[in-house]
């Protein structure tokens, strides 16, 4: 049996002391050079060697672990947000613990709870809530938060969240250019996330100004769109159908293919998020894309960063949209 390769020969062959070594594993360059770095890394690689973080956590006093906790696991969204997450904590010799609040304020805060029981040393979080106060017990137990997507009220927490304005914005250049007169909002309840809020308030303030009519129609996704959204087809004016967010957008494409509606003769279609699958439909459905592993890439940074210096860390980050141009409007 091959005998596990330790520290000591590590540092043997790379030429440095222990302490280097552990330095190096631990992302605690200080005034180590890039040649000394470089040589540690080649060597690590040479001999495939694997720390012990089990016993570095014991010596240390530290877990190396990040919870995270999404609010709908099943969403593409979340799927996407984790493997940018997983991709850089894996890199520093961090490891996730993944939980999932499906969309419960009271679930949220037991797993909260159990990630606290579990010694994590921060936590990455979409929020359930958008109020602070449900939170405030992590800051009273001193644990490093970040929130992603979505940003709580009052602000306490830095965030990583959507560039949601200027999409919409360009979006809604050209739905005033097509002369669409009224515009249907279509978002799961807007009082749960701050996002949905943003994202209705833009649309409705630039509608406003250019003379449009608007219309919100709020949804658990569980209920039944179907006789709610014939009716806004139904009337003589020129409609676009906007959708907050990639479940309410795949639910109102279902029913319009489904109803063999012509887009966009029939009706205009766009809205949050992409994920390839809307260039499938129709004549292309024209969608902001969210680069939701760049945000968990860049969460996963910031947490990082957070348990160095949290002063360093900015109150909100805003990652770019990417808007995917086809036919539907």
């Amino acid at each position: 049996m091959k005998k596990k390769v330790t520290i000591n020969q590590v540092a043997e062959q790379a030429g440095v002391s222990k302490t280097t070594i552990s330095r190096y594993l631990n992302g605690h360059y200080g005034n180590m050079s890039h040649e000394t770095k470089e040589r540690v890394a080649a060597v690590i690689k040479a001999l495939n060697y694997r720390p012990n973080r089990q016993a570095q956590a014991l010596k240390s006093k530290r877990s190396y672990l990040i919870g995270v906790v999404v609010a709908d696991i099943s969403n593409m969204y979340s799927s996407l947000l984790l493997k940018g997450i997983g991709e850089v904590l894996g890199e520093q010799g961090y490891q996730m613990i993944i939980m999932d609040a499906a969309n419960s304020v009271e679930q949220e805060h037991d797993l909260l709870e159990k990630l606290m029981d579990q010694s994590v040393e921060a936590i990455i979080l979409q929020p359930s809530s958008r109020d602070s106060r449900h939170y405030e017990f992590l800051k009273e137990r001193n644990i490093p938060l970040l929130l992603v997507d979505r940003q709580t009220s009052p602000v306490l927490w830095p965030a990583v969240i959507t560039d949601n304005v200027s999409a919409i914005n360009k979006i809604m250049k050209v739905i005033i250019k097509e002369n669409y007169q009224k515009i249907v909002v279509v978002s799961e309840p807007l009082h749960e996330a701050t996002t949905r809020e943003i994202r209705y308030e833009t649309v409705k303030t630039l509608a406003d100004e250019a003379g449009m009519e608007t219309e919100l129609l709020e949804t658990t996704l569980e209920d039944k769109l179907d006789q709610r959204i014939r009716r806004q087809i139904m009337q003589p004016k020129k409609t676009m159908l906007f959708a907050s967010n990639g479940r309410v957008l795949m639910a109102l494409l279902t029913f319009l293919v489904e109803e063999k509606i012509d887009i966009p003769k029939a009706v205009g279609v766009t809205g949050f998020d992409d994920w390839n699958l809307t260039a499938l439909v129709g004549p292309g459905i024209t969608s902001i894309e969210q680069q939701s592993q760049t945000i968990g890439q860049t969460a996963a940074e910031q947490i990082l960063q957070l348990l160095q210096d949290e002063e360093s860390v900015a109150d909100e980050i805003i990652v770019p949209t990417k808007l995917c141009w086809r036919k539907s409007i």
